[in-house]
């Protein structure tokens, strides 16, 4: 039997808030459909090696949803239906093709991937049940490159525009869409830098001057990470933020709690911006590498930010989840 992270502690129930009391019940019924999807269709596929790439994604899946049915149940939360078992046809449509299966599964693990996002950064109250969904992101993602690499290398990935420059061939091509996100994240570092360096000459907290100190000089790395890319691919660089953004007074208005609050939701958007990235970044490998690692870093830096600003006490209280008496 294995160990449950969702132990009582001292005669007291584990408690989880509204919002991850949903994110818990939708996180299961939308594995449920994806596992359901799979199962129909793999039985449909000609090309046994895409057979089995499907059966070990399910069970990769099966694994999450046991973790999810696991804390539900701990936690003595209302769960949607389950789907069937399994299905056996021994039927070949030829018109269902492998291709076409592909495409549904791949479309399916990108839409799967923005409601998992949501329910990471809305999770707050309950840390193990976010460490479950945490994990579940990460590999997630792990599955995404599987899925979209076998796809690469059968000729099944749709071949978007590609960004042209000056330069009769460079060594990686790039799409339309992967020179944009380089654009739009250099643009969005540049803004953060700006912002956390405007925040340190206010902030009080010895603590908190540390990390946003930290964090200026992570961001000026990514951005000189980004900068590199651009001088790379011929992409046009937007204009640096001011060396240093100097302030001759100190408002009172100006409270840590409230910068905190600016800064956390910064590195939110930047794992949205980073997974959109991720999955987009269809062409080129080595790029989409370079976002992968930009999401890891943003998600380690939210979660030890997230437990710093719970022990300040500046996270938003939300209602406590309870079963009608």
């Amino acid at each position: 039997m294995g160990i449950s992270i969702f132990k009582q502690s001292r005669g007291l129930k584990q408690e989880i808030d509204i919002k991850e009391a949903f994110n818990l019940w939708n996180m299961l019924r939308a594995r449920y459909h994806s596992t359901d999807t799979i199962r129909l269709l793999k039985d449909m596929t000609h090309d046994r090696d895409f057979t089995m790439l499907l059966t070990n994604l399910v069970n990769e899946w099966d694994k999450h949803i046991q973790q999810y049915e696991d804390a539900a149940k701990a936690l003595q939360l209302k769960v949607p239906k389950r789907p069937p078992y399994d299905y056996r046809t021994s039927a070949k449509i030829n018109q269902v093709t492998d291709d076409f299966i592909f495409k549904r599964i791949y479309n399916d693990i990108v839409a799967q991937m923005y409601p998992l996002i949501t329910a990471y950064r809305t999770s707050t109250t309950n840390d193990m049940l976010r460490k479950i969904i945490r994990n579940d992101l990460e590999k997630h993602l792990e599955n995404f490159e599987m899925v979209y690499k076998y796809g690469k290398l059968k000729g099944w990935m749709d071949e978007p525009p590609a960004y042209k420059t000056s330069k009769s061939k460079l060594t990686e091509a790039l799409t339309t869409g992967e020179a944009f996100h380089i654009l739009d994240h250099i643009a969005q570092r540049y803004h953060q830098l700006q912002l956390t360096q405007f925040f340190l000459s206010f902030a009080h907290d010895k603590e908190f001057r540390l990390i946003l100190s930290q964090g200026i000089k992570r961001l000026e790395t990514e951005a000189k990470t980004l900068q590199e890319l651009c001088l790379k691919y011929e992409i046009l660089l937007p204009s640096r933020p001011p060396v240093s953004t100097p302030v001759t007074i100190e408002p009172e208005s100006a409270e840590d709690s409230f910068m905190y609050e600016v800064i956390l939701s910064g590195m939110q958007s930047a794992i949205d911006l980073h997974v959109r990235a991720v999955i987009e970044c269809i062409r080129n490998d080595g790029l989409r590498s370079v976002f992968y690692d930009l999401f890891a870093t943003e998600l380690k830096m939210h979660e030890s930010t997230l437990k710093y600003g719970k022990a300040k006490g500046w996270i938003i209280t939300i209602p406590i989840y309870s079963e009608p008496v």
